[in-house]
């Protein structure tokens, strides 16, 4: 018995040991946030901003095509966020679609200064892949704030105005990392097409096969969302607020 035990926690430090040295590569935080950054230092130079797509609905289907946001996030706004890390203090994205207006949308806010805001802006609509969705019909239209006109300052514009005041100041670090973790979670997916040879991002790319793949991407994170998020997210959201109970509205807006 005592052979077996050591046998055993023998190969537990061992299998421990191969999966620290392991040689793959970590997923991008995609931001880069000093934790020690006062954000309110910065209101007088920074504001909130926004990128938003227009996503067509389509005709012969009831429900939108929520792949397209997939495609939005990390082909379009991905490759502009990491080159702009070091200066977003705050980002995050935001998803609806209803066939009331604005009816599929997809945005990208981010918390900026002004200037590093108009590069931005400018660098998402150049972006040859953009264009190519617009001829196709795919996204209708973009629309961006207007960096010539007064800037939104409040850390807390953008949160629900019922919340509590210290939750609407505070709720831009959570969902930042929210959307960090599902823009990981694409790069993590595309990354395997990839290197099956399934990729197809670029200009020239037809756009029905990159949607389908895509698609594919949204199937695998939806799988995950089912099967793992009450573990992943909701238990140790949980474990971090001492597992204290929580009052759940019958009629609430989503």
């Amino acid at each position: 018995m005592l052979r077996v035990q050591v046998n055993f926690i023998a190969l537990s430090i061992l299998l421990l040991m191969t999966a620290c040295t392991s040689n793959k590569q970590l997923p991008t935080a995609y931001y880069s946030v000093p934790v020690n950054k006062d954000a309110q230092a910065h209101a007088d130079t920074s504001s909130w901003w926004a990128y938003r797509y227009r996503v067509r609905w389509p005709e012969s289907n009831d429900e939108p095509d929520f792949a397209v946001d997939l495609l939005l996030a990390h082909a379009l706004v991905r490759p502009v966020l990491l080159e702009f890390s070091e200066q977003i203090i705050w980002w995050r994205f935001h998803r609806r679609a209803s066939k009331e207006a604005p009816g599929h949308q997809f945005s990208f806010l981010f918390y900026s200064g002004r200037r590093t805001a108009i590069e931005i802006i400018r660098e998402l609509e150049s972006i040859p892949l953009l264009a190519t969705l617009k001829d196709n019909g795919i996204v209708q239209k973009t629309l961006s704030s207007d960096t010539d006109k007064k800037a939104i300052t409040a850390i807390e514009a953008y949160s629900d105005p019922s919340w509590s005041p210290v939750i609407q100041r505070t709720w831009p670090s959570y969902i930042m990392g929210v959307s960090a973790f599902w823009l990981a979670l694409i790069d993590e997916l595309k990354t395997e097409q990839s290197n099956q040879g399934e990729d197809v991002i670029g200009v020239n790319a037809e756009v029905d096969m990159l949607l389908e793949e895509y698609r594919q991407v949204d199937d695998e994170i939806a799988v995950m969302w089912q099967q793992q998020g009450q573990h992943v997210l909701l238990h140790h959201m949980s474990a971090l607020f001492g597992y204290k109970p929580m009052l759940l509205k019958k009629n609430v807006t989503y």
